[in-house]
């Protein structure tokens, strides 16, 4: 039914990370594979990205980044239910002669259902593809995860451009690895105590309803965070109106983090704590008040973070760690002169004028 979750490349729009890296050659070597024993259909199914097969279900991407109806067709404007047809439709696995409907709908793992205005839920259809472990259900009308307790094995799960308020409902997906919920509606992140394999999570740009909550940070709830810290890899949260991140401090083990778009103002506090994780690789600081003057917090940065390789899109070579490790020696060479200076003129201060100058023995002083 398609190739390893962990191969899966994710589709325009999908802000992969670093797990979805080395897909297509993964896919090659799975086709080659499969024509070797004689299974052209499956070799297809497995060597097809995600869109190659979206154009040979005839739908063509849209300028938004998400996959609108082919040509001639027209979507509906209001929400729309997901139906067995749809299933049909949503996967470039292969049915065989003898299968009913059933028996090939359980027997799918990836599925692709983006642009389909689909909503307020996927509901009870997904019943008939529990077995599924990589979905692509971007750019739809989704506001709840009501049908997903019915998705157990889900691995890779793509949400974002949705309706999505609540994360109520995603507890059930205990064996998450990947889950994208960008671009929703989110005031808090939260029931994910459960998903203790995820490595990749972006809730970038929510933008709840409510007035009163949008100009308040997105807020992660400290049991998510806690229980999340051994294996989160990749965290994207920009755009979030963030003014710190408290929240996050548990994280240590981080190798890429997307703190850009904010209102951070200093690399102090919490955040220098979050930057000096072992791991972290990758960093997006820039459209944050901090970020004002670039020399300043890129050298914070790579004094904290001594695993890190690319500071906002731009790569940090050995000749800047070099030279900036050479500075800050400096700096704390000339701090340490300039306090023993005023230590000693304090003590001088303590003792009085005279302190200085030795004393006159008194029989020198009467001869």
């Amino acid at each position: 039914g398609g190739p390893a979750p962990a191969s899966v490349s994710p589709p325009p729009g999908a802000g992969g990370g670093s797990l979805s890296r080395g897909g297509s050659a993964n896919r090659a070597a799975a086709a080659a594979a499969a024509v070797a024993m004689g299974r052209p259909e499956r070799a297809r199914a497995r060597s097809e990205s995600p869109a190659m097969a979206s154009n040979r279900f005839g739908r063509s991407s849209s300028p938004s980044g998400g996959f609108g109806a082919g040509l001639g067709q027209q979507l509906p404007k209001g929400p729309q239910q997901l139906t067995k047809e749809l299933l049909l439709s949503a996967t470039s696995l292969q049915r065989g002669g003898r299968e009913n409907t059933e028996q090939f709908l359980a027997r799918v793992t990836h599925l692709q259902l983006q642009g389909h205005r689909l909503g307020p839920a996927l509901g009870e259809a997904l019943q008939l593809v529990a077995g599924a472990t990589v979905m692509y259900a971007y750019d739809n009308m989704l506001s709840t995860f009501s049908g997903f307790q019915h998705a157990r094995r889900l691995q890779m799960l793509y949400l974002q451009n949705n309706r999505l308020c609540s994360m109520a409902g995603i507890e059930a997906l205990v064996s998450l690895r990947v889950l994208h919920v960008n671009h929703n509606r989110l005031q808090r992140i939260e029931n994910l105590e459960g998903c203790r394999q995820l490595e990749e999570l972006n809730v970038s740009h929510q933008q709840p309803l409510a007035t009163d909550v949008l100009s308040a940070g997105l807020e992660f709830c400290p049991d998510t965070v806690l229980a999340l810290a051994p294996s989160l890899r990749s965290l994207a949260t920009a755009g979030n109106r963030l003014r710190d991140v408290d929240a996050l401090m548990p994280l240590r083990m981080l190798q890429s983090l997307d703190l850009s778009g904010n209102e951070l103002h200093q690399v102090s506090g919490a955040l220098r704590e979050v930057l000096s994780g072992p791991l972290l690789a990758k960093l997006e600081l820039h459209g944050n008040p901090l970020a004002v003057n670039e020399r300043k917090h890129r050298t914070a940065v790579v004094l904290l973070a001594r695993s890190i390789e690319e500071i906002d899109g731009r790569a940090v070579l050995p000749q800047e760690r070099d030279f900036v490790k050479r500075l800050e020696e400096q700096k704390r060479k000339l701090q340490a002169q300039r306090q023993q200076h005023f230590q000693r003129q304090h003590q001088q201060q303590r003792l009085g004028p005279g302190a200085a100058s030795p004393t006159v023995p008194p029989a020198a002083a009467a001869g």
